[in-house]
């Protein structure tokens, strides 16, 4: 039977608030530090400097803890994708789509070490749904500053499969580049050849 990664309860007061916090910044450390087969609750627990019973009130398994890690770290995708488009009102087609290669690198450089331990266990942990949800949201923002800027792309594109494109081939070469080739984060290699994808793809004839 597979095991429940749902929290217990959800803190309410700012001293449970903190705990939590610090019993998840001790799990993403343990992972880290030791791999996802030997991050034990213990281990997370003595990190955090809160004892097992502590933890369990919130968290029944390791689980849990990386399922809570996957939803936090989707968030912090999302968010940064959402804050890159905000201010895209005057933006050109290609500043608006410079920016949001940028952020995709950023959001896969938040720790690369992590992100690679949270990616392969999305499966196990049954976050499969969240990560698809993480996708859409992030293709739908793209999709919105898409339709803002038709004028400048190839009018045969749907706005909304071109997201999905865009999307797809941003979060691969980022993950690509950050867990695998780092090295074409340098001198902005990552930034310039994704942007030679896009743009072209994009372009009106």
């Amino acid at each position: 039977m597979a095991k429940s990664a749902k929290p217990r309860k959800q803190p309410r007061q700012a001293r449970a608030k903190a705990t939590v916090d610090a019993i998840l910044t001790a799990a993403a450390q343990v992972l880290i530090a030791h791999g996802y087969e030997d991050a034990t609750t213990q281990r997370i627990a003595e990190r955090a400097g809160v004892s097992i019973g502590s933890l369990y009130q919130y968290f029944p398994n390791k689980e849990a803890l990386v399922a809570a890690l996957i939803e936090h770290h989707a968030e912090e995708i999302v968010g940064i994708v959402q804050r890159a488009l905000a201010g895209t009102a005057h933006a050109t087609l290609a500043e608006g789509l410079r920016g949001v290669v940028r952020a995709g690198a950023a959001a896969h450089r938040l720790d690369p070490k992590l992100h690679k331990i949270l990616h392969e266990q999305v499966p196990r942990i049954g976050r499969l749904g969240k990560a698809m949800d993480t996708s859409r949201r992030v293709t739908e923002a793209i999709e919105s500053f898409l339709r803002r800027h038709r004028a400048e792309m190839d009018p045969k594109h749907d706005p909304a499969l071109a997201a999905l494109v865009i999307e797809t081939a941003i979060e691969a070469l980022a993950h690509k580049a950050v867990i695998e080739r780092p090295d074409l984060l340098a001198g902005g290699v990552f930034e310039r050849e994704t942007m030679r994808l896009i743009t072209s793809y994009l372009a009106a004839d």
